[in-house]
């Protein structure tokens, strides 16, 4: 997938979806965060400090058990879908990817978390140097083992393989939450989950029974992607999903324009849009194409853009959910 504003790296799913009625690539609910930037680095030293004192506590990764904090204060996000699972824990990272923190990008109160926070080099390319600055207890990685494993020498690296392993965004983050050992921060966000499925499900359903969706976003050289780990949220809504994606389908299957015609079977459509109110460079060219524009579901002024597309934690799932509860409303 080409990376935009916000860059996320694709993810797929090709085992058959369970658990958590679909559960949840995104976000809310969550405990209150507690802030570690540059105005709070004496605070943030102590913690460290009071974190050694507690102990360790032996971690399973993909990348062996290592020892962990037992309660770390200063852990560095090396992706982008790291950070915001870290947010969700109510946890604001020491460092974190060039370019995420990015007003266009984000909703405003997770911009304001994160605009003081150092940043650590491009997702994928970890500066040793910046990260060995800010003195981490803890390095959560989820694609980049290969470039990660030599920090171990700065801190412990807690590495969950999500590029290839066909795992969903809320068991990723469910792995992540053991490594910070804040599992019990998701049981709000997880329940508000829940509650608004069922509330839209049941609202909406003689709609959601009758229509057929799909969401998409646009690619390099007159390619798009259908899908996108939204797909979870939507199925968990018990929407129906066209455009021959696979029921184990979860990541970004790229097509060409002159497929588009795929489409046809869908109703609704749904879009990526940054929180600035503007499309991603690529989706935007999509757009603005002849051949979208003739789509069945286009003609019918059935395509919505979606700000919470690329769901990662609870915080973004909540998001679309309410999203796509104002589209169903339209309908």
């Amino acid at each position: 997938m080409t990376r935009s504003a916000i860059p996320f790296t694709p993810v797929k799913r090709r085992a058959l979806l369970g658990g958590l009625a679909g559960a949840a690539a995104a976000w809310l609910t969550a405990c209150g965060v507690s802030e570690s930037n540059d105005d709070d680095k004496k605070k943030d030293d102590k913690g460290s400090e009071d974190g050694g004192k507690q102990g360790t506590r032996s971690v399973r990764t993909d990348n062996g058990t290592i020892e962990a904090p037992a309660h770390p204060q200063r852990v560095i996000a090396c992706e982008n879908w790291d950070t915001l699972m870290l947010l969700d824990l109510g946890i604001v990272p020491v460092g974190i990817p060039d370019g995420i923190a990015n007003p266009a990008a984000l909703p405003d109160d997770v911009y304001q978390k994160l605009r003081r926070v150092k940043t650590i080099g491009v997702a994928g390319t970890p500066n040793a140097q910046a990260i060995g600055a800010l003195k981490p207890d803890l390095i959560v990685d989820q694609f980049y083992k290969d470039k990660t494993a030599p920090l171990k020498t700065i801190a412990p690296v807690a590495y969950y393989n999500w590029s290839d392993s066909g795992a969903l965004w809320y068991e990723q983050l469910d792995k992540v939450a053991d490594a910070v050992n804040r599992r019990d921060a998701l049981t709000d966000a997880k329940s508000e989950y829940r509650r608004r499925l069922k509330e839209v499900r049941n609202t909406y359903a003689a709609r959601i029974a009758k229509t057929t969706w799909a969401p998409l976003s646009g690619g390099q050289n007159g390619a798009f992607f259908l899908g996108s780990p939204l797909l979870t949220v939507m199925r968990d809504l018990g929407l129906r999903i066209g455009a021959k994606i696979a029921k184990d389908e979860a990541g970004f299957v790229q097509k060409s324009y002159e497929e588009l015609e795929i489409l046809d079977d869908c109703d609704v459509l749904l879009y990526p849009q940054l929180f600035d109110g503007k499309a991603p460079a690529l989706t935007q060219q999509l757009l603005d194409n002849k051949v979208w524009k003739g789509v069945r579901a286009v003609r019918a002024g059935h395509a919505f853009p979606i700000k919470h597309y690329t769901v990662g934690s609870y915080r973004w799932a909540n998001g679309a959910v309410d999203e796509i509860e104002k589209i169903l409303r339209k309908l």
